[in-house]
């Protein structure tokens, strides 16, 4: 039985074609009231849990800041994602909230939603990103 040997070109455009391309969120953040505390930002991928950080796809903490602070989610397979972010100005590591469960410190959704008298949904602050990628803005309301 005869081998048939691929010019190069052939076998990478197969192995490239199997590949998801991955995608970048730009999100930027405004309106944070002072430099006290830090910023935790997450990407959620699914309603599951939505929006406690601890059921993000990814996540991070940066040092809070008067001015317009950018954060940048790699790696991201094409779909609808939802992005949250709070400011923990007293640093304790949570959101503090009142004894109703509304946010005593700064927050912002995606879509720029708020919750009123219930949790916020994924639905309502999912968007598409697609292969070339996606920007969201969230404005942090006290």
């Amino acid at each position: 039985m005869a081998r048939r040997i691929l010019p190069v070109g052939v076998v990478l455009s197969f192995l490239l074609a199997g590949q998801a391309q991955a995608a970048r969120l730009i999100a930027t953040i405004e309106g944070t009231r002072n430099a006290d505390g830090y910023l935790y930002v997450a990407l959620f991928s699914k309603p599951d849990g939505f929006p406690d950080g601890n059921y993000s796809v990814q996540h991070t903490k940066l040092k809070a800041a008067t001015e317009t602070l950018t954060v940048i989610f790699d790696d991201l397979v094409p779909g609808t994602y939802a992005v949250g972010a709070y400011h923990d100005e007293n640093n304790n590591g949570r959101l503090d909230t009142s004894l109703i469960g509304y946010p005593k410190e700064g927050y912002a959704l995606s879509n720029g939603i708020r919750a009123v008298m219930s949790r916020p949904r994924f639905i309502d602050a999912a968007f598409a990103v697609g292969g070339e990628g996606a920007n969201v803005t969230l404005r942090i309301k006290y």
